[in-house]
C-alpha cells in the first residue's frame, strides 16, 4: 500500500510551525551554539529532503499540461531555492563552533 506524501510534508510543516511558535513565546531558546549548530544540521537536512520532493512533486505533474505547466516551473524554482538554501546551512554549518 502506498501512502500520501503530503501527510509528511504537513508533519514536517505543523513542527516548524511549533518550533517557531515557541520561540517567539520564550518557551524555547537558542541557549547554546552547539543548539544552533545542531538546528542547522537538521533544517540542512529537511532543505535537501524538501529540494528532493519538490522535483518529485514537479515530476508528477504533466509537463504537457499547459494547465500545470506553471505549476511545474514554479515548483523547479522553489527546489533550487531549497538547494541554494541547503548550500548556505552547510556553510553556516561548517563556520559554528
Amino acid at each position: 500500500m502506498t501512502h500520501n506524501p503530503a501527510q509528511y510534508a504537513r508533519v514536517a510543516a505543523d513542527s516548524l510551525d511549533r518550533l517557531v511558535s515557541d520561540v517567539r513565546a520564550g518557551r524555547a531558546e537558542w541557549a547554546h551554539p552547539h543548539a544552533v549548530r545542531q538546528a542547522a544540521e537538521d533544517l540542512l537536512r529537511l532543505s535537501d529532503a524538501m529540494a528532493t520532493s519538490l522535483q518529485q512533486m514537479a515530476a508528477a505533474l504533466d509537463p504537457r499540461d499547459p494547465a500545470t505547466q506553471r505549476s511545474t516551473a514554479a515548483l523547479h524554482l522553489a527546489g533550487q531555492a531549497a538547494v541554494t538554501t541547503a548550500t548556505q546551512l552547510r556553510n553556516a554549518r561548517r563556520t559554528l563552533h
